[in-house]
């Protein structure tokens, strides 16, 4: 029954100028083959409702044209590094803490194709593809809407000798944008205008509801696998396919982290730099960006209760390096 709507919808689809050689081949395809065709060209099908890269991006994204307070939890030590240099060093997506940064959907994926039968050869192609993907060249600045994190400041606020100097950082969502969108531009206006070097900027919520990851994730990878076990049948298609795929996995794994990591309600910026890691072979290669910032860009700062630092140590560390006009207290936290 399934089998013959599947006919029926694809005899339906190229009922108009569609010449009868590719016909007769796209009728001799596989059921998987054919399933693939029928996910991409029904607007209602699994696929296409969870595969759309725009309409993913806006699903995730954060609101950058409002004005919200956002957080970002360092140690005094680093906070005192990044007012003497005038800049953040914003690191590679190589260099997280979180050793699943992202892989998170590819790990969903994987375990969803062994469920549903792929052999390891199939695996194994399914993880070359995601080894493949473009846009590698990726940096995360991470913020959360906490302002007063006991879980963040014992991961970001201890020191070499775990000693408190936990700090919450508070800027204005719209003005990071704004900020790390046009200096990574390197004065583009427009993205036609981007180059090897140049850099795109968009902000993701972190999703980490498991449910909705692997309603994310499960039908891209099984209409993946119904593309690679017919791309010797229809290699064009099947390749089309794939790389719609490879595109969708790359935002879910920017997007979807363990779940176990709901605590730090991240949001964050992605930066990517068109080239694909050129600058890798280069000796002067750093895994790192820098944020230049001004005496404006830093709103306030809390500090960890227990802080080897006082408010007023803190103050006169910010006067030092001309931040006059930072906010600064202590956590409301009792320890």
């Amino acid at each position: 029954m399934i089998d013959n709507k599947v006919d029926s919808f694809l005899r339906n689809l190229m009922s108009d100028g569609v010449p009868k050689e590719t016909q007769k081949m796209v009728m001799g395809l596989s059921r998987w083959g054919k399933q693939a065709l029928v996910n991409i060209y029904d607007k209602n099908s699994d696929f296409a409702k969870h595969a759309a890269i725009e309409e993913n991006v806006h699903r995730f994204a954060v609101d950058t044209s409002k004005h919200l307070k956002i957080y970002h939890y360092t140690k005094v030590g680093s906070l005192i590094k990044i007012l003497s240099s005038g800049s953040f060093l914003i690191s590679s997506s190589t260099l997280m803490n979180d050793p699943d940064e992202f892989k998170w959907a590819n790990k969903i994926g994987k375990e969803y194709l062994r469920k549903t039968g792929a052999n390891e050869s199939e695996v194994a192609a399914f993880q070359e593809m995601i080894d493949l993907q473009p846009f590698k060249d990726s940096y995360i600045w991470s913020f959360t809407k906490n302002d007063d994190s006991l879980t963040l400041y014992n991961v970001y606020g201890l020191n070499e000798q775990n000693i408190k100097e936990g700090v919450a950082l508070e800027f204005d969502l719209n003005t990071v944008m704004h900020t790390l969108a046009s200096q990574n531009a390197n004065g583009k206006n427009s993205l036609d205008e981007f180059e090897d070097g140049d850099a795109y900027t968009f902000p993701i919520q972190v999703q980490y509801d498991e449910n909705l990851q692997k309603e994310y994730v499960n039908p891209i990878v099984e209409e993946w696998l119904y593309a690679y076990r017919s791309c010797m049948d229809d290699p064009n298609d099947m390749h089309e396919i794939m790389v719609l795929c490879a595109k969708a996995m790359y935002l879910f794994n920017i997007a979807f982290k363990n779940p176990d990591l709901c605590h730090e309600e991240e949001l964050r910026f992605v930066t990517v730099k068109i080239g694909d890691n050129v600058n890798k072979l280069n000796a002067s290669y750093s895994p790192r960006i820098r944020c230049k910032i001004t005496k404006e860009f830093i709103l306030s700062a809390k500090l960890q209760t227990g802080n080897y630092y006082s408010v007023a140590d803190l103050k006169e560390i910010l006067a030092k390096y001309g931040y006059n006009n930072v906010q600064v207290e202590q956590s409301r936290l009792p320890y």
